[in-house]
């Protein structure tokens, strides 16, 4: 018995493979340093702007702190519409926090300049006022 050679679709099933299965790992793998960054981004801004708060306890200025948080995420690659800053807390008397939430625009897929919808990170950051800090 002698078999009889099969027409194939070799041709047909690497486009499908490259296209059903490589090409959303590529895209994955490209948009995750985004997300990586941006995550960075929003919690070093969170935490500059609460340190700002400590610092200057009981003369904080949230709208002092919230400049400073976007002027980091700024530094870290956010540009000025893609950082929410929220002032949760400045802290009433000793002993209480100062809580700062900073809410960055994550890409869902982003491929060089090429963008594709959108969902929300939020980093919060909360800093404790000194017990025994003077006035």
């Amino acid at each position: 018995m002698t078999r009889q050679p099969q027409p194939g679709f070799v041709a047909i099933e690497w486009v499908a493979a490259v296209a059903l299965l490589l090409l959303p790992i590529v895209v994955l793998v490209a948009t995750l340093p985004a997300w990586a960054e941006r995550r960075h981004a929003a919690t070093v801004a969170a935490r500059e702007a609460a340190r700002v708060l400590a610092r200057d306890w009981p003369a904080a200025d949230p709208n002092e702190a919230a400049l400073v948080a976007e002027e980091v995420a700024a530094d870290h690659g956010v540009d000025g519409g893609g950082a929410v800053v929220r002032v949760l807390s400045v802290g009433a008397a000793r002993g209480d926090v100062a809580r700062v939430a900073v809410q960055v625009t994550m890409p869902a897929i982003e491929v060089g300049p090429i963008a594709a919808g959108e969902w929300h990170y939020t980093a919060v950051e909360v800093r404790r006022i000194d017990d025994y800090r003077s006035r």
